[in-house]
């Protein structure tokens, strides 16, 4: 009896001691889900789930506080998350322990752990995260109304901002995002100032929503775009004030430049310019949104229009020291399978939140909210298999402080602004944006409102690996590889305040020149440099604006390397070259790239400093380049290696290597005499002779001794097959083939 009294004991004792085990909280990883049907009293389960993407990471962040640290997934169900404001995440939410000891590879993220907190797209379902919020009472617009225009009465429709909006620059329907009205075009008719338009009669007015109304114009540069806020109108005078200056003085174009209706500027956002369907108009002092709907609504009123209240939806910032040498980076946040959508487009506001911080002719200003997904201050996050969509502004930020981190496999459609952004600190010895990868990303049809945004930039961030994305139809550059911020420059000059000056020595400031020797002693202070930019596809660039590339390097540092890229397609007349190594640019690579059917001033690259250009394919150039098929422009060249490049000309031949000074330039010339030149290969399938000229130059001084006129012999250029036959004259010179196959997206 004894020992069965013991063993029920003992049972009992273990039983008893389980129930107290499963009762404690034991940590585990945690998993969220979050429904547009849920509710933010759930428990955030997948069978009661919250409403809210803020209520979900206010979930998480109280497991952290009670101990909990294994890693974290909120779910997003399919629908449209809305985000009435920005959804802000800090260092809490991320890794408490760094990894930023870890080596860094040569180039790129390398491998990346296991996020800390992910969000992430249940399976087989399409979460939308987006700050519109929906416009309603529609009323049609019946009274007779002033501005109206007799196309357009009976078809326009009128609402009330939504309350807690005071001021949106774009508008959004179920299909993207609705065209702001603008109105026809027009050149200035003198030169003005960076605040002083002036205009032809009947072209501006003193409309009664002129607080809203913008100037869009290019203001007398073929490479940007502004948007300006008006102060006042002189209709007698015809002149007009902005609020905010211009990055240049407001003219019209130089005779070169392209335009697709011969104007330069033009008013949107005015009543009687409201004239197509799928536009619209807001007056923010009456508060009335002005809507000519893109189709009839089925239901009478229109439905599903959006207001946007934030340009941007989820901010990542770490704990930034600008001023200081260390930041503290947020670790390990993860975003897969989401769309990020209805973003509004952050307007110039003010000449103190401007001047002196935008990027290389302010293309992008430093360090601001511009982006759906920013990361300001961050390591080891992850964007893969978004899509980043009908929006004002641009896709993803990485700003300031940014190592290892990833971009892939994503879709960057439709967007105001740029596709992805690489921006660390201005010119000095604080350098830490490197070493990240964007791969294998679609980005296309982006800067459709600021015409002159980029698909890829980097600024001042280096040792990155652009590889393998796919960019087509854009307004301006694909590509961009910068810094062009000399340390003189003005204050309120483009990027003069992003300028570190105190930890730039006084004699560097002083002795600042545009030229190597000068670059090659500043060249530490401008942090692009060793980037990869590889298996790239580009077509259709530069659709919109002048003077723009495929690829553009300028004034960035050492180390640059553009190989193995497909250009095939770029047909707008006005771009310079697919490749370009612009203003105080030197000591890049540009090797093995395949230049296809494409227009441009130069059919294929410039290069204006010391830089390599090797192994590269220019064929089948749809008309004879002006500048040349290599183009070596404005200053010395000496010290460039131009080897193994084959050029197949346009049937009415042009100039293979062209010197290209300044006009009236008497000193410091490009001189081909001082480039290391050989083993070429140039072919014209109609003139014999094109080559001799240069030929009889070079090898009188030892040069292009190995070089031939020859057909290549491409296996089939039409079918995109730049590969050689057997017997071909580009293999005897030691000529790499070029497989545009494994150019482009990876499936």
């Amino acid at each position: 009896m004894k020992t069965n009294f013991k063993i029920k004991s003992t049972v009992l004792g273990l039983l008893v001691l389980m129930m107290a085990l499963g009762c404690a909280e034991t940590p585990m990883p945690i998993e969220l889900y979050v429904s547009v049907e849920g509710d933010d009293t759930a428990n955030g389960s997948l069978e009661s789930p919250f409403a809210t993407l803020p209520k979900a990471v206010e979930t998480v962040r109280e497991q952290r506080k009670k101990g909990n640290t294994y890693p974290a997934t909120i779910y997003l169900r399919g629908g449209r998350h809305q985000l009435k404001e920005t959804l802000d995440l800090g260092v809490e939410d991320g890794k408490s322990i760094s990894e930023s000891t870890w080596p860094f590879e040569d180039v790129g993220a390398g491998n990346i752990p296991l996020a800390q907190l992910t969000f992430k797209a249940f399976p087989d379902e399409e979460p939308i995260i987006s700050s519109g919020v929906i416009v309603e009472g529609w009323k049609m617009l019946t009274s007779d109304h002033a501005d109206i225009s007799e196309k357009a009465k009976g078809k326009i429709w009128v609402a009330q901002i939504p309350e807690g909006i005071d001021k949106f620059y774009t508008l959004y329907d179920e299909e993207g995002r609705l065209n702001r009205a603008r109105a026809e075009g027009f050149v200035p008719t003198k030169l003005g100032d960076k605040y002083t338009l002036y205009f032809p009669e009947g072209k501006m007015k003193n409309w009664d929503n002129l607080e809203d109304v913008e100037i869009n114009i290019r203001p007398s540069r073929a490479w940007m775009i502004n948007m300006l806020p008006i102060a006042s109108v002189d209709e007698e005078q015809g002149i007009a004030k902005t609020k905010v200056a211009a990055t240049y003085e407001m003219g019209e174009l130089a005779h070169w430049v392209h335009t697709k209706d011969g104007n330069s500027a033009w008013v949107e956002n005015t009543l009687e310019s409201l004239d197509e369907p799928g536009e619209w108009v807001v007056n923010s002092e009456t508060r009335q949104i002005y809507l000519w709907p893109r189709y009839d609504a089925v239901e009478g009123s229109p439905q599903n229009i959006l207001v946007p209240t934030t340009s941007e939806l989820i901010r990542v910032e770490g704990n930034i020291d600008y001023e200081g040498a260390v930041d503290q980076p947020v670790r390990g946040i993860a975003f897969k399978g989401i769309t990020f959508s209805h973003a509004d487009r952050r307007a110039w506001t003010s000449d103190v939140d401007r001047l002196g911080w935008g990027m290389q002719h302010d293309w992008d200003l430093f360090d601001r909210p511009s982006a759906m997904l920013r990361f300001r201050g961050a390591e080891h996050c992850v964007v893969s298999h978004c899509t980043f969509e009908n929006s004002g502004g641009t896709g993803v930020r990485f700003d300031l402080h940014a190592q290892r981190n990833k971009i892939e496999n994503s879709e960057f459609a439709h967007l105001g602004e740029a596709g992805i952004l690489l921006a660390g600190y201005g010119p000095g010895t604080k350098d830490v944006n490197h070493h990240n990868t964007i791969v294998n990303n679609n980005i296309h049809h982006f800067s459709e409102i600021t015409w002159h945004s980029p698909g890829i930039w980097a600024w001042q961030s280096g040792y990155n690996h652009i590889a393998n994305n796919f960019l087509h139809n854009s307004g301006y550059a694909a590509v961009l590889i910068t810094n062009r911020v000399e340390p003189d420059r003005e204050l309120n000059g483009e990027g003069g305040r992003t300028v570190r000056h105190n930890e730039i020595s006084k004699e560097i400031i002083a002795n600042t020149k545009e030229d190597y020797e000068s670059w090659k002693a500043r060249e530490k202070y401008n942090h692009s440099r060793h980037n990869i930019v590889e298996y790239n596809e580009i077509s259709h660039a530069v659709e919109l604006l002048s003077d723009g590339n495929c690829i553009y390097v300028s004034g960035a540092g050492t180390g640059n390397i553009i190989r193995y890229n497909y250009f095939h397609d770029n047909l707008e007349e006005s771009m310079p070259a697919p490749i370009r190594c612009d203003d105080d640019q030197h000591e890049t690579l540009i090797y093995g790239n395949v230049l296809y059917n494409n227009f441009g001033f130069s059919a294929g690259i410039a290069s204006k400093g010391v830089n390599d250009i090797i192994n590269n394919v220019i064929v089948a150039p749809r008309v004879v380049p002006k500048s040349g098929y290599l183009s070596y422009e404005w200053v010395p060249v000496a010290g460039s290696k131009v080897y193994h490049n084959i050029i197949v000309s346009h049937p009415d031949g042009g100039i293979a290597n062209n010197e290209r000074p300044r006009k009236d330039q008497t000193t410091n010339l490009p001189n081909l005499d001082d480039v290391d030149i050989n083993s070429n290969l140039y072919f014209n399938p109609s003139d014999p002779h094109w080559m001799d000229a240069h030929f009889e130059r070079m090898r009188a001084i030892g040069k292009e001794t190995s070089s031939l006129f020859a057909d290549p012999m491409f296996i089939d250029v039409e079918a995109g097959n730049f590969e050689f036959k057997e017997g071909s004259p580009a293999l005897k010179l030691g000529i790499e083939p070029l497989d545009v196959s494994k150019m482009g997206l990876k499936n």
